[in-house]
């Protein structure tokens, strides 16, 4: 019996030395990887002096034994970058369970900081509906609007271009680089579009700009104008992203910036009902009938406006939308 015992225990700690001496020498084939997971914090003035206001770190996210070693057990990579712009008076280290995901994926992943102190609700006393859009497009290109001012260099257009190209020279591996044109502009056909409230609606915004691979919007997009009354003139304009590319997640109980039946109408008129039409995520599974227009009423009852508005995109939400966000993510487009 104790012969039988130290063989057992033998093969016990050769095991463990194996698991050891495996675990160590991925650790140093790779000691990257444990950062670019949970995310790499970048201050923007370090990628652009010129960079004055809203100075706390982006985080950028990628795995690289997908895109660097190239492991036949993971996704294959996207080659595709998320970009994920937070809602008013949020900074970059919100919804990581959702950029966790992309990542998971094979998404290279920037979770951005940029200028979100006001809100675009602002607009909606203004008598010219445009200002909607001017307002967006200030903080997006950069430009003087009545309510706020934002430099290029301050712009979330400038604020990625930079970030790409430091990461494109410091984690040259991990390609980076293949996100701007030979110009340094951005490389917009290989950008997915991502937000929550205002970052929603700035992403449809520079969508409709720009051909992009994809957009996904939770909890917007909400520019409502009560002097015409419906959906700010911009949501109505032509896309040059196809509209089948536009991806919708919103509360049936969030009144933030517009009500559910506002919420409704704005996407209807941008057209997204031609794919079916709004589908409650509790009441059906992926693929949700192919629909781009997604509502919850999670956990029932009645809730707050507030707390509605961020939980389809809040990381305590993880275990109940994550295949709500996965559908979003990956949905083959036509």
């Amino acid at each position: 019996m104790a012969y039988a015992l130290s063989l057992s225990q033998s093969a016990v700690l050769a095991a463990l030395f194996w698991l050891t001496g495996f675990c160590s020498a991925q650790q140093a084939a790779d000691p990257e990887q444990a950062r670019a997971l949970a995310g790499i914090a970048i201050l923007p003035s370090k990628t652009d002096a010129e960079i004055k206001t809203f100075d706390f770190p982006h985080h950028v996210f990628v795995d690289r034994d997908i895109v660097v070693r190239q492991a036949k057990e993971k996704p294959t990579a996207r080659n595709e970058l998320l970009l994920w712009m937070t809602g008013t008076g949020g900074r970059s280290r919100g919804a990581r369970e959702f950029c966790n995901l992309a990542v998971s994926q094979g998404y290279h992943v920037i979770n951005l900081t940029y200028p979100t102190d006001i809100p675009a609700t602002i607009c909606k006393r203004d008598a010219d509906a445009r200002s909607f859009e001017d307002f967006r497009l200030s903080i997006i290109q950069g430009g003087n609007h009545k309510h706020i001012t934002v430099t290029r260099a301050d712009s979330i257009e400038n604020r990625v271009i930079k970030l790409l190209q430091i990461l494109s020279k410091s984690r040259a591996r991990e390609q980076w680089s293949q996100f701007l044109n030979d110009d340094g502009s951005l490389k917009w056909e290989k950008m997915v579009l991502a937000g929550q409230s205002q970052g929603g609606g700035h992403a449809f915004l520079m969508a409709m700009k720009h051909k992009v691979a994809r957009v996904i919007a939770t909890g917007a997009p909400k520019d409502w104008a009560p002097k015409i009354p419906g959906p700010a003139p911009w949501l109505l304009a032509e896309s040059a992203t196809p509209k089948d590319r536009f991806f919708t997640f919103n509360h049936e109980q969030d009144h933030q910036g517009a009500t559910p039946d506002e919420q409704w109408a704005i996407l209807r008129a941008f057209g997204l009902e031609a794919f079916g039409p709004r589908v409650r995520v509790e009441e059906s599974k992926t693929p949700f009938n192919n629909t781009r227009i997604l509502s919850t009423n999670y956990p029932g009852g009645k809730l707050e406006s507030s707390p509605a508005h961020t939980s389809v995109i809040a990381n305590t939400s993880a275990d109940v939308f994550r295949g709500v966000w996965l559908y979003m993510l990956t949905q083959p487009l036509p």
